[in-house]
């Protein structure tokens, strides 16, 4: 194994607004500096749906240094020559009908104080509820307006988010995409996520493996799962792989 990938919500983190492990952190910080010295154990980068900003943050606090992804796959930010890319996948096409969908959705629910944008983000966006409202209650509407603008496109609800992208750009459209500016074939990485936007991925990689919290979908396809939950499950996760 040459490259771990990892989720960041529910592996590395519970998620939105919650602590990080400084252990795990330390840990996944000499892996990487081991790796880039040339010794025989992998290099760690991130395959998360956060945005950018937030990728380069954890990137810098776990020493990464290969390519990691954001957005669902939608973005590759390049530690080295600091460089951000977006997948080649999107479409010029695909970009109208982005801002059409983004236009109408801001208009329709965030203006009116129903939904707020995640910030930063570029192609793959999220919307949050304002309190005492939930996602659950807008989800019908914001899909058949995203369905009106554009076939290409699907409004997913995650835990706390609805998350709306181009539905061929994913984490494993994205995991293809590292593995090539990488040079380090999938079947030599190891992925670890938690929810079904990272069952694509984990599919693909060679050993993939789950915290407790994952969804059923994730557990199916994991080589082990573990006891403990999210950053405690990692810790366990990479103690069985002995790294």
């Amino acid at each position: 194994m040459r490259l771990i990938v990892l989720d960041c919500d529910g592996v590395i983190s519970k998620g939105e607004a919650q602590p990080f492990n400084p252990a795990l952190f330390a840990r996944l910080a000499d892996l990487n500096r081991r790796a880039r010295r040339g010794e025989a154990v992998p290099a760690v980068t991130l395959n998360t749906g956060r945005p950018s900003p937030y990728v380069e943050a954890v990137m810098q606090a776990i020493e990464g240094w290969q390519p990691a992804l954001f957005e669902n796959g939608a973005g590759m930010y390049l530690p080295g020559p600091y460089q951000f890319k977006t997948t080649p996948l999107l479409t010029q096409t695909h970009k109208t009908a982005l801002r059409q969908i983004v236009q109408r959705l801001d208009r329709e629910f965030v203006q009116p104080g129903h939904l707020y944008w995640q910030p930063g983000k570029s192609v793959c966006h999220s919307l949050f509820a304002h309190p005492p409202r939930t996602i659950s209650e807008f989800l019908p509407d914001v899909q058949a307006t995203v369905a009106q603008i554009s076939a290409d496109f699907v409004a997913v609800p995650a835990v706390l988010a609805l998350n709306i992208y181009p539905a061929h750009i994913t984490k494993g459209s994205g995991l293809r995409w590292l593995a090539g500016e990488a040079g380090i074939a999938p079947a030599e990485m190891g992925g670890v996520g938690d929810s079904s936007s990272d069952v694509d991925f984990l599919r693909l990689v060679g050993r993939p493996a789950a915290p407790a919290n994952a969804t059923g979908d994730v557990k199916s396809v994991a080589e082990f799962v573990a006891s403990g939950e999210n950053a405690a499950g990692l810790l366990q996760i990479l103690d069985y792989w002995q790294v």
